[in-house]
Protein backbone atom coordinates (compact mmCIF):
# COMPACT_ATOMS: atom_id res chain seq x y z
CA UNK A 1 0.00 0.00 0.00
CA UNK A 2 1.40 3.46 -0.90
CA UNK A 3 0.42 7.00 1.00
CA UNK A 4 -0.67 9.26 -1.92
CA UNK A 5 0.04 12.32 -0.21
CA UNK A 6 2.71 13.15 2.22
CA UNK A 7 1.45 14.68 5.47
CA UNK A 8 4.88 16.09 6.46
CA UNK A 9 4.86 18.55 3.35
CA UNK A 10 1.39 20.03 4.61
CA UNK A 11 0.78 23.90 5.61
CA UNK A 12 -2.49 25.49 6.23
CA UNK A 13 -3.23 28.41 3.77
CA UNK A 14 -3.44 31.63 5.43
CA UNK A 15 -7.30 32.50 4.90
CA UNK A 16 -8.02 36.53 5.49
CA UNK A 17 -10.73 35.40 7.86
CA UNK A 18 -8.04 33.96 9.99
CA UNK A 19 -5.79 36.91 10.15
CA UNK A 20 -8.30 39.46 10.75
CA UNK A 21 -8.97 37.33 13.80
CA UNK A 22 -5.39 37.67 15.08
CA UNK A 23 -5.65 41.20 14.70
CA UNK A 24 -8.76 41.72 16.22
CA UNK A 25 -7.46 39.38 19.31
CA UNK A 26 -3.95 41.75 19.54
CA UNK A 27 -6.26 45.53 19.97
CA UNK A 28 -8.41 44.17 22.72
CA UNK A 29 -7.44 46.02 25.74
CA UNK A 30 -6.57 43.84 29.02
CA UNK A 31 -9.40 43.53 31.50
CA UNK A 32 -8.41 45.63 34.45
CA UNK A 33 -6.45 43.75 37.61
CA UNK A 34 -9.23 42.87 39.84
CA UNK A 35 -8.48 46.16 43.05
CA UNK A 36 -9.35 43.20 45.60
CA UNK A 37 -7.91 39.77 46.28
CA UNK A 38 -9.59 36.98 48.35
CA UNK A 39 -7.87 36.55 52.16
CA UNK A 40 -6.95 40.03 52.41
CA UNK A 41 -8.05 42.59 54.92
CA UNK A 42 -10.37 45.60 54.41
CA UNK A 43 -10.47 48.78 56.32
CA UNK A 44 -14.66 48.87 56.58
CA UNK A 45 -16.20 53.17 56.25
CA UNK A 46 -18.90 51.72 58.63
CA UNK A 47 -18.43 48.82 60.80
CA UNK A 48 -22.06 47.02 60.97
CA UNK A 49 -22.41 47.87 64.90
CA UNK A 50 -20.78 49.90 67.42
CA UNK A 51 -19.00 47.28 69.11
CA UNK A 52 -17.50 45.33 65.33
CA UNK A 53 -14.62 45.47 64.14
CA UNK A 54 -13.63 47.96 61.57
CA UNK A 55 -11.93 45.50 59.35
CA UNK A 56 -12.65 42.72 57.96
CA UNK A 57 -10.80 39.61 55.92
CA UNK A 58 -12.18 39.23 52.24
CA UNK A 59 -13.54 35.46 51.59
CA UNK A 60 -14.51 35.68 47.91
CA UNK A 61 -15.83 37.40 45.57
CA UNK A 62 -19.62 36.68 45.11
CA UNK A 63 -20.33 39.66 42.33
CA UNK A 64 -18.45 42.35 40.17
CA UNK A 65 -18.77 44.69 43.07
CA UNK A 66 -19.86 42.62 46.28
CA UNK A 67 -17.45 40.21 48.46
CA UNK A 68 -18.15 37.50 51.29
CA UNK A 69 -16.27 39.04 54.22
CA UNK A 70 -15.66 37.80 57.81
CA UNK A 71 -15.68 40.94 60.71
CA UNK A 72 -14.26 39.52 64.05
CA UNK A 73 -17.01 38.95 66.48
CA UNK A 74 -19.37 39.79 64.11
CA UNK A 75 -19.35 36.63 61.62
CA UNK A 76 -19.77 36.74 58.21
CA UNK A 77 -21.16 39.47 55.73
CA UNK A 78 -21.73 40.48 52.30
CA UNK A 79 -20.13 43.41 51.79
CA UNK A 80 -20.35 45.76 48.63
CA UNK A 81 -16.72 47.37 47.19
CA UNK A 82 -18.01 50.97 48.35
CA UNK A 83 -18.25 49.84 52.03
CA UNK A 84 -14.48 49.07 52.37
CA UNK A 85 -11.08 49.91 50.81
CA UNK A 86 -7.51 48.58 51.44
CA UNK A 87 -6.54 48.07 55.13
CA UNK A 88 -3.82 51.01 54.63
CA UNK A 89 -6.38 53.82 52.83
CA UNK A 90 -7.51 56.40 56.02
CA UNK A 91 -11.32 56.23 56.76
CA UNK A 92 -12.42 59.64 58.22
Amino acid sequence: MTLESDVRSWEPQPTQGSARAWEQLAERENPPAPQYAPSTWVKLFEPPTAFSFDEAWLLCQCADNKWLAWIPDYGEILLNENEFCHEFCTVS
